[in-house]
């Protein structure tokens, strides 16, 4: 992302110049190993498999806490992969939660290639998958979602019950994102050419019709997701309970390695999980 910013600097002091974004340029897709490292930890961690759409087969964690007060479902970011996921499954299952993840296809060794259709049927064959054949109640159920998976998340909310939503670093839309990319010096010289994949993504709209237990964090450092996206966000929210949580000196990916962080989250599920 600092490499595209960069290189949209350069090309509007060149000149005038649009810019074309297609779906395919939001998606960072890493190759990695299995998930060895995590079975000297203090917590169960099974390996599942669950089927997206018709044939595609994801790998996913199911990480259960001895104690478990309820289940987080978290849908991670455009980099994210569960196997370098160490201090967001930390922070969650210290907190006795329950945690799955998985990679969305063509992320890890899924098979698929990412595109916005295919990563909402991910999400939603998670919550199927849980929900079906877990048992897990919709009740006792989280939605976590960081940075594009805050896109995810709140399609999800918007579709199937859950006891409450968690917006971390989180966009609104993709036409807000674009005008808030560039420095404002700049944007008289660049135009941007978005896939319309892309602009029919907006939390702003799915927000607006959440009535269910919200958290909202950002850090005031977010360069990427700044926190204005944040606010814009709880002011649409309608919840009869919702919080919004700007953390001093954070920044986009760094948030679940902090104390207060982990705190904020327990007090959330303790107040959502009743």
């Amino acid at each position: 992302m600092i490499r595209f910013i960069s290189l949209v600097i350069i090309m509007a002091f060149a000149s005038c110049t649009t810019i074309e974004i297609h779906e395919k340029d939001v998606f960072d897709v890493k190759r990695t190993i299995g998930p060895d490292y995590f079975k000297d930890t203090d917590h169960r961690l099974e390996e599942v498999t669950f089927i997206s759409g018709e044939d595609i087969h994801l790998e996913g964690w199911f990480i259960s806490h001895p104690k478990a007060k309820g289940t987080v479902l978290y849908f991670g970011g455009n980099g994210f992969l569960m196997e370098t996921a160490h201090w967001t499954i930390r922070s969650i299952v210290e907190q006795q939660m329950n945690l799955f993840v998985f990679n969305y296809r063509g992320y890890g060794r899924n098979p698929g290639a990412p595109t916005v259709t295919g990563l909402k049927s991910d999400a939603m064959a998670a919550y199927n998958y849980l929900v079906d054949q877990r048992g897990i109640s919709p009740r006792q159920l989280i939605l976590h979602g960081h940075s594009m998976g805050t896109l995810i998340g709140g399609y999800v909310a918007d579709q199937h019950p859950v006891a409450g939503l968690v917006l971390e670093s989180p966009l609104t839309d993709v036409r807000y994102y674009t005008k808030n990319l560039v420095p404002g010096i700049l944007k008289p010289f660049i135009q941007f050419k978005v896939d319309s994949n892309l602009l029919a993504v907006s939390n702003i709209e799915r927000i607006s019709r959440l009535s269910i237990p919200l958290l909202i964090m950002v850090g005031n450092e977010d360069r990427i997701t700044p926190p204005e996206m944040a606010r814009k966000l709880y002011d649409t929210a309608p919840s009869y309970s919702k919080t919004l949580e700007i953390l001093n000196k954070g920044g986009h990916n760094n948030l679940a390695q902090r104390k207060d962080y982990r705190s904020i989250i327990a007090s959330f599920y303790s107040k959502t999980l009743i």
